[in-house]
C-alpha cells in the first residue's frame, strides 16, 4: 500500500514554487509509485472534464503518462544522465499533479461558464499551463544543471511531446 510521506512532498511542492532543490535529495520507487498514481489520477480527472468521455480520458491519461516518461528518459539520455530517472520522473510527475490538481475548479469553472465568464475561464486555465512550464524548465535545469533557458526549451518540447502527442493518439 502506498503511503503518504510528508518530508517527499515538500520537496515536490518546492520545486512548484521554483525552489532550489536540496544537495542532497533522494527518492525511493514507492515515492514514484505514489507520484505516477497521484499524476495519472489528476490527469484523467482532467481529461474527463476537457473531453467528457471517461473511457476516453483514461486512454489520453495513460497516453500522456507514458508520452512524459518517455521523455524523460529520452532527455536524460541524450544527456547522459540515465541515473537520474527516478528522481526526476517522481518529480515531474509531482509537481505536474500538484498543478493540475490546482486547476481543476478552474476547468469546472471552464465547463459551466458562459459568455464572458466563460472566455475569462478560458484565459485562467492558461496559467496553470504556463505555471507547469516554467516549473518543468525549473526542474529540467536544475536536474540537468544548464541554463534555464536550455530547461525552459525542454519544458516546451515536453508540453508539446505530450500535449499534441496525446491528442494524436486520441484521433487515431
Amino acid at each position: 500500500m502506498l503511503r503518504f510521506n510528508l518530508h517527499h512532498t515538500r520537496l515536490v511542492l518546492s520545486q512548484c514554487f521554483l525552489r532550489r532543490l536540496p544537495a542532497h535529495w533522494s527518492v525511493t520507487m514507492e515515492d514514484f509509485n505514489r507520484n505516477a498514481v497521484f499524476y495519472f489520477g489528476v490527469f484523467w480527472l482532467i481529461q474527463i472534464l476537457l473531453i467528457g468521455e471517461p473511457a476516453e480520458a483514461f486512454v489520453a491519461a495513460v497516453s500522456e503518462l507514458a508520452l512524459s516518461l518517455v521523455f524523460v528518459v529520452a532527455v536524460l539520455g541524450l544527456n547522459g544522465r540515465r541515473e537520474a530517472f527516478l528522481p526526476t520522473a517522481t518529480l515531474i510527475m509531482g509537481a505536474m499533479g500538484w498543478i493540475g490538481l490546482a486547476a481543476l475548479p478552474v476547468l469546472v469553472w471552464l465547463r459551466v461558464a458562459e459568455d464572458l465568464q466563460l472566455v475569462i475561464a478560458f484565459y485562467a486555465s492558461w496559467v496553470f499551463v504556463a505555471w507547469g512550464i516554467v516549473v518543468l524548465g525549473h526542474i529540467f535545469r536544475q536536474v540537468l544543471a544548464r541554463a534555464p533557458s536550455f530547461g525552459f526549451g525542454l519544458a516546451c518540447a515536453y508540453a508539446v511531446e505530450t500535449y499534441l502527442g496525446t491528442l494524436v493518439l486520441l484521433v487515431l
